[in-house]
C-alpha cells in the first residue's frame, strides 16, 4: 500500500485535513489490537465488535483532540475500554475504570468464557500436533503415561520395556513437547484478520457516511 509508510500522525494530519478515506488504515492498524483487548474483557466476539465499532466512530469523531502524549494504541484502546464499560453497565454490571487494582479478569464473568474456550481450543490443537510429531518410542510413552493416566509399572509391561526406560522417555517426550510449543504464543490466537477485520471497516466507513 503507498500508505502503509505514513505514521500515525501523518495519517491523523491528513484525515483532519480532508484525507478522510486514509482512516482506514488506523483501523487495519489497530483492528486486531483493539478486538483482543476488548475480548479479553468482554468474553464474547460479538459484543467486542459492537464495542471496537462505537469506540471507532467516537475515536474519530474526537480525533482531533488527540495530541500524542500517549501512543495511538492507548488512546484507542482506552476508547474501547470506556465502550466496554458502558456495554457492561447497560447489562446493569457496574464497573468503575478508575478502581485501584483494576484488571482485565474484574469485566469478565466466573466460570468459562467464549475467550477462555478459544484459547483452550487453541492450545489443545497445538499440543496435539506436537505429540503426534514426536518419534513413535516416547510417542507411546507419553499417551500412555499422561493421556491415559497409566502407571510407570502399567506402562512398562504394555509396552515391554523396563520401567527406567519409561521414565527415561517420559522426560524427553516432555523435553520434545516444551520446546515446541515454545512457538505457541497467546499473542497469536484471536486473529482478527481478513474478512472480519474488512467488514468492521466497512460498517465504521459505512456509519461515518451517515454521520457526515
Amino acid at each position: 500500500m503507498p500508505y502503509a509508510p505514513l505514521s500515525d500522525m501523518e495519517v491523523i494530519a491528513r484525515v483532519l485535513a480532508g484525507e478522510k478515506q486514509l482512516f482506514e488504515l488506523l483501523m487495519r492498524r489497530y483492528n486486531q489490537r483493539l478486538y483482543r483487548a476488548g475480548l479479553a474483557v468482554l468474553g464474547d466476539a460479538d459484543a467486542t465488535e459492537e464495542a471496537m465499532q462505537n469506540a471507532w466512530v467516537k475515536a474519530y469523531e474526537h480525533l482531533a483532540r488527540y495530541e500524542g502524549r500517549s501512543s495511538l494504541a492507548t488512546w484507542l484502546t482506552r476508547i474501547l475500554l470506556n465502550e466496554c464499560l458502558m456495554g457492561q453497565r447497560r447489562q446493569h454490571r457496574f464497573v468503575d475504570l478508575e478502581a485501584p487494582g483494576l484488571t482485565a479478569n474484574a469485566f469478565v464473568a466466573a466460570g468459562p468464557t467464549p475467550l477462555h474456550q478459544t484459547l483452550n481450543d487453541e492450545l489443545r490443537e497445538a499440543l496435539e500436533h506436537a505429540v503426534q510429531a514426536l518419534p513413535p518410542n516416547l510417542r507411546a510413552v507419553f499417551v500412555l503415561r499422561e493421556v491415559e493416566g497409566m502407571s510407570v509399572a502399567e506402562t512398562a509391561t504394555s509396552l515391554e520395556i523396563s520401567e527406567a526406560n519409561v521414565k527415561v522417555r517420559l522426560l524427553r517426550a516432555r523435553e520434545r513437547l516444551r520446546a515446541q510449543l515454545e512457538d505457541f504464543a497467546p499473542q497469536h490466537a484471536f486473529a482478527y484478520l481478513g474478512w472480519r477485520c474488512d467488514g468492521m471497516v466497512r460498517r465504521v466507513l459505512a456509519q461515518l457516511q451517515e454521520l457526515a
